[in-house]
C-alpha cells in the first residue's frame, strides 16, 4: 500500500524551470485528493510518469493540485492514472521558463498566481 502524503506547507514545491523547461501546476476538486495524475508527450505512448493531487495551503486557500516540477517545452496530455472508467482527457502547452496552470472543468477556479523569478505568471 502507497502512503498517501498530507497537506503541503509554504515552499515545499521546488521548480526546475528556465531556458529548459517549464513547470504545470494542475488544479483539481478536492474529490480528486490522493489520484494520480499522468502525463505524456502530446501523442506518445504513456509511460507511467504521474504525480499526486495533494491538499495545499496557499496565502490562507486551501486548494488540490498535482505539480509537475519540470517538464520539457511541449504540448502534454494528462489523465487519472492508467485511464479508463471515470477519468479525464486535458491537453496543455508548457512554455519553458514559466509555471502553467491548469484546471480540470469539473474543479471550481481555483488557480492563485506563481512567483517566478520575481513576477506572477
Amino acid at each position: 500500500m502507497e502512503h498517501l502524503a498530507g497537506p503541503s506547507g509554504p515552499g515545499s514545491v521546488v521548480l526546475d524551470i528556465g531556458p529548459h523547461a517549464g513547470a504545470l501546476v494542475l488544479y483539481t476538486g478536492e474529490d480528486l485528493a490522493g489520484a494520480e495524475i499522468e502525463i505524456r508527450p502530446g501523442g506518445a505512448t504513456w509511460t507511467g510518469t504521474h504525480t499526486a493531487v495533494r491538499e495545499r495551503h496557499v496565502n490562507g486557500r486551501v486548494l488540490h493540485a498535482g505539480v509537475f516540477g519540470s517538464l520539457a517545452e511541449g504540448t502534454y496530455d494528462l489523465r487519472l492514472k492508467g485511464g479508463g472508467p471515470g477519468s479525464f482527457s486535458l491537453t496543455v502547452l508548457v512554455e519553458a521558463g514559466s509555471v502553467t496552470q491548469a484546471t480540470l472543468p469539473a474543479a471550481p477556479d481555483l488557480a492563485v498566481p506563481v512567483a517566478v523569478a520575481g513576477r506572477a505568471q
